[in-house]
């Protein structure tokens, strides 16, 4: 059976997408999150390689991959591998949401955590993945936030406070 090229993009995005937000509802993945196959075919039966995956966070895509509404407040702006973790400004905890956007690559997790609470998570692969998580106001209680990952793990990520109405 054929799949329009579509319909097979359509399928693997619903697979990514279900994948990354099993962690947390509130994290989709956007913009090709669709990880290749780990051994494809041509139509020749060779066998293509896969994309390297990348090895250091400035490899990686960038998060923000449409402009942040204007008005908008870029609260962090970070990049490392395994742990880590930020203080967010006074401001976030006044704000009615958070916008994340990150990438990671690795053979793990990288999750975002508040006071021993999952904010959003994804799991990571190839780098080619970007994820978005919106952060209500009711979960803004703690303005420390630690990114869990294991030390394979890199990643990229980008924070910001919608305009104030």
């Amino acid at each position: 059976m054929k799949l329009s090229l579509r319909a097979a993009g359509l399928s693997a995005l619903v697979l990514v997408s279900a994948c990354s937000g099993g962690a947390h509802s509130r994290a989709t993945a956007t913009h090709g999150a669709t990880p290749p196959p780990s051994k494809a075919t041509t139509g020749t039966g060779a066998t293509v390689s896969p994309l390297q995956t990348p090895t250091s966070p400035d490899r990686l895509p960038n998060p923000v991959q449409s402009p942040i509404p204007v008005g908008s407040k870029t609260l962090y702006t970070g990049s490392g591998h395994g742990a880590g973790s930020v203080t967010l400004p006074a401001s976030a905890g006044k704000a009615s949401s958070i916008t994340v956007r990150w990438t990671c690559a690795g053979p793990s997790k990288f999750n975002i955590v508040a006071a021993r609470n999952l904010l959003a998570g994804s799991q990571c692969g190839d780098g080619s993945g970007v994820f978005t998580a919106k952060i209500p106001h009711a979960h803004m209680h703690e303005l420390a936030w630690k990114f869990s990952a294991a030390n394979s793990v890199i990643w990229r990520i980008v924070v910001t406070q919608p305009p104030k109405n």
